[in-house]
């Protein structure tokens, strides 16, 4: 192979399970249904993402995106909010997108899980919806957010963390009763990606979803965590601080009813936390009840469940990605399952993929491709 080729250099490559274990639907596997349905994807003459010439690299393109936050105007979305209650008394925010179908006419129905205290108005979140509706316009798309999120404050001392799946169980056992009939897509983004891909491993066979992706999982979230604590420039400057700051903020706005509880929790030193290390050995893990913060980041890792997911499922990392370290890509762990299609870019950043001088998003077309080709398998 000549690797200074364009099509080595911003070539798509593809991991997943030999053709002759993969799932079969009638005479077509998994990876010939997306190699057809999704070729920018997985088929390798067409595979590719180059990145914009104006965003050539990882940090600028997950920098470039972070203000994109803040443009809804640039990607028009629609929500109707539900403010979702949970069995033990907690509440989510839950953003459908707008025209909401009537349930009983079996639209599919995509749930995703945003990242790190992300919500609904994300950029990532509203340039897939937007994407979604004009490809896809019989789908209907709805945001599940993280506890303490987007303008609902928490109401007991559990917010989220890396691992907890048992607010997306609840939550889809909800819309499985409500909506019986309606094809479910799960889609994750970041720690979102772990939730989404945990999930759906706890759940094997009785997984109600019929796909999911993930779109830039970190995987091992021990491994993550201590990059992110490192004492790097690009950490106190950028990523390790930019998260730790959203944390201790969700905590501050919601101290008066963590602090309520009886869980030896001390307010001063969880505001003080420098690292996303810190912060979770002084409250996340205290309030879901783990030995240490280490404890749940090894526990609620997503890569010990991957063996036990038993629907297909999409993942899609960058190799640049500033914040999910390359060397957790668990290859062989998903090569040996042969429901999972892994997909990795040279480029992309964390959640960015912009291409072209319009800084076109990449990412929603493969995400819709995608679901077009496991609802019509």
């Amino acid at each position: 192979m000549n690797y200074l080729s364009p099509k080595a250099w911003f070539g798509v490559k593809l991991t997943h399970a030999p053709a002759d274990k993969q799932p079969r639907r009638g005479t077509t596997t998994l990876v010939e249904q997306l190699k057809a349905r999704c070729p920018t994807l997985a088929n390798p003459a067409q595979a590719s993402y180059v990145p914009s010439w104006l965003l050539p690299q990882g940090d600028i393109q997950t920098i470039y995106l972070y203000t994109q936050h803040f443009k809804p105007a640039d990607c028009p979305v629609e929500y109707e909010r539900e403010v979702f209650v949970f069995e033990d008394g907690g509440r989510a925010a839950v953003d459908w997108a707008r025209p909401r179908r009537h349930p009983e006419a079996g639209a599919p129905l995509v749930i995703l899980v945003p990242g790190t205290a992300g919500t609904s108005f994300d950029y990532y979140a509203r340039s897939f919806i937007h994407c979604l509706a004009k490809q896809l316009p019989g789908c209907q798309a709805v945001v599940l957010q993280s506890r303490g999120c987007n303008g609902v404050d928490l109401v007991t001392p559990k917010g989220f963390h890396c691992g907890h799946t048992d607010d997306l169980r609840e939550f889809v056992a909800h819309i499985s009763k409500r909506m019986p009939d309606v094809p479910l897509v799960g889609i994750g983004f970041s720690l979102g990606a772990n939730i989404l891909t945990k999930y759906v491993g706890e759940e094997g066979d009785g997984c109600r979803f019929v796909a999911a992706a993930s779109v830039c999982n970190p995987f091992d979230i021990d491994m993550t965590v201590r990059s992110l604590c490192a004492p790097s420039l690009r950490n106190r400057c950028l990523y390790g601080a930019a998260l730790t700051r959203s944390l201790v903020s969700l905590f501050a706005s919601n101290e008066k009813v963590i602090m309520a509880s009886d869980l030896g929790l001390d307010a001063d030193s969880i505001r003080a936390a420098r690292n996303i290390s810190e912060f979770n050995d002084k409250y996340t893990a205290k309030v879901f009840g783990y030995e240490s913060a280490k404890d749940m980041h090894v526990r609620g890792s997503s890569t010990r469940f991957l063996k036990s997911i038993k629907i297909p499922m999409l993942f899609i990392n960058a190799l640049d990605d500033p914040m999910c370290c390359r060397q957790a890509i668990p290859f062989a762990e998903i090569e040996s399952n042969p429901n999972l299609v892994l997909a990795v870019t040279r480029y992309g950043g964390h959640l960015a993929f912009f291409e072209g001088s319009r800084l076109t998003p990449w990412l929603p077309r493969q995400l819709v491709r995608f679901i077009d080709a496991m609802l019509t398998w």
